[in-house]
């Protein structure tokens, strides 16, 4: 097996980031006109590959988890119901079991002052941000191959039908 060059290893490290081949080029040096096609190509690499899968293995067993513990987790995120998270105080929101917390990505907490016939009403407003589930369902389907199988269907067949030149030469 041939040696991986140093920008073929930096490829395949920040690939890990976010498994986004074009902008891991990139990152590794590679030209930005030409990454994307420098990434298909580095991906086609039977030692880029090798390498790929041997980072993601040491990722696993540095967290401790599994692809499957991975898959259960976005599955979750994609089929959560968040309304059980709205219209509430930011006590409730910390009381809310862990599972429906960790669907929340960003919170902002805001304490607004009005006047109404004459009476100052204070309320406060609690702005949530959660997970996006369009992602967790697109990482769920890159995982599993689901886009792989999608692609199977396309062809790359060319067909060429030689018309006849009616005596032009």
């Amino acid at each position: 097996m041939k040696q991986l060059t140093p920008r073929q290893k930096r490829f395949c490290e920040e690939y890990m980031v976010d498994l986004n081949a074009t902008q891991a080029a990139i990152r590794a040096n590679y030209a930005e006109s030409g990454a994307r096609t420098q990434a298909v190509r580095l991906l086609a690499n039977d030692n880029i590959q090798n390498e790929i899968s041997k980072l993601k293995s040491e990722a696993s067993e540095i967290l401790n988890i599994t692809k499957q513990d991975t898959l259960r987790k976005l599955n979750d995120w994609a089929s959560s119901d968040i309304t059980v998270a709205l219209g509430l105080s930011v006590e409730e929101i910390k009381n809310l079991p862990l599972e429906i917390r960790q669907l929340i990505s960003g919170f902002k907490h805001t304490r607004r002052s009005f006047t109404r016939n004459g009476e100052t009403i204070t309320e406060d407003v609690v702005d949530l941000k959660f997970v996006n589930k369009e992602t967790a369902q697109d990482m769920i389907n890159r995982h599993t191959g689901f886009y792989e199988k999608d692609n199977e269907q396309k062809t790359n067949n060319i067909i060429l039908v030689k018309l006849p030149d009616n005596g032009r030469g």
